[in-house]
């Protein structure tokens, strides 16, 4: 019976310690081979690159592409843990453009993103998980992972994740850095019901969404 008892608590313990060594090793930071190291704050700015984002609805009745250029924000990565990176991203919604005024006009009003209630689209990055170093080589490295946090639309905050690429460039007297993305947005999870009958019809129930970032550790 003690034989037993001894072999129970060996295997306990073995078994405590393979899921302590397999949570560190979930939790190792990937990071760029790079000179630049410490965590970085990286402010978006249009000085660096036409910060935008790009979306289009593909409805049976009709197709809508427009932009939205009024992005502010900024967020801290270190180079050495691309996991740890954080920050909070706005998109004002009075800088949509679809390219007809009185659509944009509609856009803004209370029956679609209501911009009077809800002036902006937010995302507050809580952490980027999954990264897969894609390069890094003189001054330069490209990294993919998901991006996760609270993504907030018409006064909706949803958590959820979207699948980022990074481009961290080592630059004087300040680095850039270079987000891009690419996901859809379900217009029924944040509240937006437009028009009885114009989602489904002539609006698509879910938006796709492009974004570009751009920014620098000394804007």
């Amino acid at each position: 019976m003690k034989t037993f008892v001894k072999m129970s608590a060996v295997m306990v313990a073995g078994a405590f310690l393979s899921i302590h060594l397999c949570g560190n090793t979930a939790f190792a930071a990937t990071g760029f081979n790079l000179a630049a190291k410490g965590a970085k704050t990286v402010t978006v700015s249009n000085k660096v690159g036409n910060n935008s984002a790009q979306f289009s609805s593909k409805a049976p009745l009709e197709e809508i592409n427009g932009t939205a250029s009024g992005i502010k924000g900024s967020f801290t990565i270190d180079p050495s843990n691309i996991e740890a990176t954080t920050g909070k991203i706005e998109v004002a919604i009075t800088s949509f453009q679809t390219g007809v005024e009185l659509r944009d006009q509609h856009l803004r009003g209370k029956d679609w993103l209501d911009a009077d209630a809800h002036p902006s689209i937010i995302f507050e990055i809580k952490k980027i998980s999954g990264v897969q170093l894609v390069s890094s080589a003189g001054g330069k490295g490209i990294a993919k992972g998901t991006a996760e946090g609270t993504f907030t639309v018409h006064g909706v905050a949803k958590t959820t994740s979207f699948p980022i690429e990074i481009q961290y460039v080592e630059k004087s007297p300040a680095d850039v850095v270079m987000v891009k993305s690419d996901f859809s947005v379900s217009l029924k999870d944040h509240n937006i019901a437009g028009k009885k009958g114009i989602v489904g019809s002539k609006v698509a129930e879910t938006i796709n969404v492009k974004v570009s970032l751009f920014g620098s550790t000394g804007a």
